[in-house]
């Protein structure tokens, strides 16, 4: 199971974390390494990927 938010194309990096594939655009590749990183989660839907720096109280979901 997966998530696309968008086909993958030319220049994205190519990513595994906890067996999880992770394609990250250019732009987007910015926005998380200014944010500190990604966490990776467990849940009852899956794995889910989070800004390491999201400002989210308890019960929210940044994913």
């Amino acid at each position: 199971m997966g998530l696309a938010l968008d086909e993958p194309k030319e220049g994205d990096e190519h990513y595994t974390v906890n067996e999880l594939p992770i394609i990250v655009d250019p732009f987007a590749m910015k926005m998380i390494k200014e944010s500190g990183g990604l966490k990776i989660k467990s849940s009852i839907f899956g794995p889910t990927a989070e800004l390491a720096g999201a400002a989210c109280g308890e019960g929210c979901s940044c994913s």
